[in-house]
């Protein structure tokens, strides 16, 4: 791994603290739901060591107390997951330059990863990024891990601890609309967002949403581009 300084060590430990909140608790969550399942502390390592996916982990423990096909654990996957493909697609040409690390960083691209990539430079170190990668991953699995420990006697209540990871979100959105002069895109996304949530419910709106964004706006993009290049042309 590359080399990175003191400073940066200490950035990227502040950059990704509102994540670690978000994920030891819901890892916590995860965890206990897991033991709960009779799948204790080893597997909570293993699953979200290897499989790292958040709500689709969450999914997986009613299929793996079923011993539900291994089909129908893919095709859910994919739809539980589809909007990685749009996120993926967003730094596929960083990652490319990253030599070795390109594998970590596209399996460790999770929804609060990206979100904390959204805020970094254009020319970031690889050294910064792979940590903030690390780091939030290893938050997961030690919640989780935390979590099956504590099962069998919890002192709390997880209800509602999923809306944790929705808020940093809204926070993340919020931040990073006051940085920009242009909230056209932000525009987009919500109509795009609300009109596909009335159309197709909260269980399945996601995907579409995004593809619908997606494609707007490079469209308008690629319009602007081709606005641009024949003013200078001209």
């Amino acid at each position: 791994m590359e080399d990175i300084r003191r400073g940066d060590r200490l950035r990227v430990i502040r950059m990704t603290l509102p994540v670690m909140c978000g994920y030891l608790f819901l890892g916590t969550a995860f965890g206990a739901t897991l033991a709960q399942a009779g799948y204790g502390p080893a597997w909570a390592l293993m699953i979200s060591g290897l499989v790292y996916a958040g709500s689709l982990q969450f999914v997986m423990v009613p299929f793996l107390a079923s011993g539900a096909s291994l089909v129908t654990v893919a095709l859910t996957a994919l739809m539980v997951n589809a909007r990685h493909i749009f996120y993926g697609l967003s730094w596929i040409e960083r990652f490319a330059r990253m030599g070795r690390m390109r594998p970590y960083m596209i399996f460790s691209l999770t929804d609060e990863t990206y979100s904390v990539f959204c805020s970094l430079p254009g020319e970031e170190r690889d050294g910064v990024m792979l940590r903030i990668a690390l780091y939030d991953q290893l938050y997961w699995v030690a919640g989780s891990v935390f979590g099956a420990l504590l099962a069998t006697g919890l002192p709390f209540d997880l209800t509602g601890i999923d809306f944790s990871m929705t808020a940093l979100f809204i926070v993340i959105c919020v931040e990073r609309a006051l940085q920009r002069e242009n909230h056209l895109p932000l525009a987009v996304g919500a109509a795009c967002s609300l009109i596909c949530l009335l159309l197709l419910g909260p269980d399945a709106f996601l995907a579409p949403a995004l593809g619908a964004t997606a494609l707007l706006l490079t469209v308008m993009n690629a319009g602007r581009a081709h606005a641009e290049g024949k003013e200078a042309g001209a």
